[in-house]
């Protein structure tokens, strides 16, 4: 992206190369701000209606989104709540737009590797997530997320993200396969799962032991 000859001031240069692998702002070009967040994998969407961190709407409505407003692509997209409105003739984004997602919808989900976690840690780790840990209340169904959205300070990350968004909120993540893409949290905040159980643990008073803590881990290993 830094390449492309419409960027090469030098603000935007220098917000582009201070992002760093796997990340991301879809909103730099709308907004001004750089402040780039994860780039979420595209697998396990099937279930959830709310596909990105703030819940903006479903992949349909992120994948319009990001073709018309970050790729260039010849479409119609408009928000009144992120006050864009783009319309092009033809539209050449939005016929496209049901393949896309099934297509997406069809990636199938990374299994955790044998040997990857201790099968006997994880079902007590499990009991923890749906018990004593609490992590049921907003992680549930095949995907393990759910369709509403928290406030910043609920779950206790970076405003910021939320705040450019059309929600100002976060929905609760889905957690398939999350031994594959850390960093965690929409800003890469917590490098590990241990580090991800550890800010709940505080944010939420849990007061969970060391063991409890270990056997959570195992089990987000291996879901």
């Amino acid at each position: 992206l830094a390449a492309a000859p419409q960027m090469q001031a030098p603000e935007i240069q220098q917000a582009l190369l201070s992002w760093g692998p796997g990340r991301y702002d879809a909103r730099f070009n709308q907004d001004g701000l750089s402040d780039p967040s994860v780039i979420p994998p595209a697998y396990g969407l099937e279930n959830t209606e709310l596909s990105t961190f703030t819940g903006d709407g479903d992949i349909s409505y992120w994948n319009a989104y990001v073709a018309v407003t970050q790729m260039g692509g010849q479409g119609n997209f408009s928000d009144p709540r992120i006050g864009v409105d783009i319309k092009h003739s033809p539209d050449q984004v939005t016929g496209k737009l049901a393949a896309l997602r099934a297509y997406q919808h069809a990636l199938p989900v990374p299994s955790a590797p044998d040997g990857s976690f201790d099968p006997a840690a994880a079902e007590r780790g499990k009991a923890v997530f749906n018990g004593p840990g609490k992590c049921v209340l907003c992680h549930s169904g095949p995907g393990f997320s759910n369709e509403f959205l928290l406030p910043p300070n609920a779950v206790g990350t970076d405003p910021l993200h939320a705040e450019r968004s059309a929600t100002g909120a976060y929905r609760p993540t889905p957690l398939r396969a999350l031994q594959f893409h850390a960093p965690y949290f929409h800003d890469g905040s917590a490098g590990s799962l241990d580090e991800v159980v550890a800010h709940y643990d505080n944010q939420f008073l849990l007061d969970l032991n060391p063991d409890q803590k270990a056997d959570l881990v195992e089990y987000l290993k291996s879901i």
